[in-house]
């Protein structure tokens, strides 16, 4: 019992040495005291034009009915805006209210939705919390000026919502929650012509903008999905500068203008040529647009990618006519925020002539579960994994401990080498290597001791797999041949592209002392 404290203590040093003074400042003051901001003054003359470029998913069915996550529900009575019966996510995407800007929402049964809420809005509870408050600002915004609603009820809602927001900003999470903060106030600013507004929105995105977007576009959480999201936002703003030129988003603009390009290069350079981007850390299908989505309202608002290499982010990419693949040898960022980072060093995808065949597993749910635990853990991506030990210590649902240094050794453009010490505490170092050839990729693995450890390669739901004499047969143009190995096996696990959308696949087991030598020949 006291072992387990001591571990779980250390644990937690481990989590907390990385977070900023104004993190833990925030947490603890906000779990006392909850801020208020009494703003009477609502403009009833707001004019904001809405030019509608890219529409949001479809999750609102009619009558009363939702999707969210692959969760339906119908409320059969009044819509509850606190409902419980489903997971905080779902809750969350209710009150996004994201379907609003959906292919199918009319003026009116947007209008009945929101009249609904506004009903209930005294006793709205995890709704009113800074993140759902930022994307229902957002949207809320999107939908009357593209419909031109100049409704007062509306109008003192949306103006509620800002404010509070605007004394409880999420500085004791930061990341791409204190990104959506700002471009909510930002709106919001735009809407009301509110210049606290835009005083305190300027300074989020003075702050977090070059720290957040790293040297080759990618957003510093090093999620494609979260990188998505935060793209459609800065492509957003730019959308309504276009629509309504305002002096006070001058230095903004120009700088979102800057930013976008190399945005859009990190998410080409993430995207296989069949459309699809690999589900690294914390990615599902279906929460973001898709980046065709995302490219043609780049090319709508005149914005070009820039072109840019992988780098700081510490993804790499190799490709040719036969096959795509692209690995992972960063570290975990933001370290100060790595709530949507998985134990993954050294795992990578690969598709064969536009084929996904070797697949990140995705992620099922967000909640604190063993499912959770599972498909953040080292064995659960394309890696090494020592006595089935984390190469970083991920825990709870979106927490980190130690996590692994890595150092690239080296980098060109047929050869990938680096190492990890997420092992150190087992005396281990590890060590891969990739060599890219024409029609062969060869991963050569060390560990530095004589040491047993597991290989795990996740293939995709539509491969069909077969172990012959110990070599793996995939859609019979793929065979990947081993040496070293002591044994292997074909083993069952979930894929999860979406939410909630668990796919029965399968995956390899390669066990291994030292030293694995792994050749995937493509005919």
């Amino acid at each position: 019992m006291i072992f387990k404290l001591i571990n779980h203590l250390k644990l937690i040093i481990d989590t907390v040495k990385f977070l900023k003074t104004k993190q833990i400042f925030y947490r603890v003051l906000y779990k006392f005291k909850k801020f208020h901001y009494k703003d009477n003054n609502i403009p009833t003359n707001v004019q904001l034009s809405w030019n509608e470029l890219l529409k949001n998913n479809d999750t609102y069915t009619g009558n009363k009915s939702f999707n969210f996550i692959n969760i339906k529900h119908h409320f059969k009575n009044d819509i509850d805006w606190n409902e419980k019966s489903n997971d905080k996510l779902w809750l969350y995407h209710l009150n996004y209210f994201e379907y609003l800007n959906q292919k199918n929402m009319t003026k009116e049964e947007g209008l009945f939705l929101i009249e609904d809420y506004i009903n209930n809005y005294p006793s709205i509870k995890d709704g009113k919390e800074p993140y759902p408050s930022s994307l229902r600002i957002i949207n809320y915004i999107k939908f009357i000026s593209k419909n031109d609603v100049k409704d007062l009820n509306i109008l003192k809602v949306i103006k509620e919502d800002a404010n509070r927001l605007s004394v409880n900003l999420e500085y004791h999470l930061l990341g791409n929650h204190i990104l959506e903060n700002g471009f909510a106030l930002w709106f919001a600013a735009n809407l009301f012509n509110d210049k606290r507004l835009y005083k305190i929105s300027n300074k989020i995105f003075i702050t977090e903008l070059d720290e957040q977007i790293l040297s080759d576009g990618a957003h510093f959480e090093l999620s494609p999905m979260y990188h998505i999201i935060i793209l459609y936002r800065v492509l957003d703003c730019i959308n309504l500068d276009i629509e309504n030129p305002n002096k006070e988003n001058e230095i903004l603009i120009q700088k979102l203008r800057v930013l976008a390009p190399k945005m859009l290069s990190w998410l080409h350079n993430m995207t296989f040529k069949n459309g699809s981007f690999p589900l690294f850390n914390d990615s599902a299908n279906g929460i973001a647009p898709t980046p065709t989505e995302i490219f043609q309202y780049a090319s709508l608002l005149g914005i070009k990618k820039s072109t840019l290499s992988l780098d700081d982010s510490g993804y790499r990419d190799f490709r040719n006519d036969n096959y795509e693949l692209i690995a992972d040898v960063g570290e975990i960022k933001a370290s100060y925020q790595p709530a949507h980072a998985h134990a993954d060093t050294f795992s990578f995808v690969l598709n064969v002539e536009g084929v996904p065949i070797i697949v990140d597993r995705g992620i099922s749910t967000y909640n604190i579960s063993k499912n959770r635990l599972n498909e953040r853990s080292t064995k659960a991506h394309n890696t090494i994994t020592i006595n089935d030990k984390n190469s970083s210590d991920v825990w709870s649902s979106f927490r980190v401990g130690k996590r692994a240094k890595t150092k690239i050794k080296y980098d060109s453009d047929n050869i990938l080498s680096a190492t990890h010490n997420g092992y150190k505490n087992l005396k281990s170092i590890h060590y891969r290597k990739w060599t890219f050839e024409k029609s062969k990729i060869i991963i050569d693995d060390k560990l530095g001791n004589d040491i047993e450890a597991k290989a795990y390669l996740h293939f995709h739901p539509k491969s069909s797999v077969s172990i012959k004499n110990k070599i793996i047969f995939i859609n019979e143009n793929i065979e990947i041949s081993f040496k070293n190995l002591m044994d292997i096996r074909l083993l069952d696990y979930s894929f999860n592209s979406e939410f909630n959308n668990p796919i029965k696949s399968m995956k390899a087991e390669i066990s291994f002392k030292k030293d694995l030598l792994t050749t995937i020949k493509i005919k």
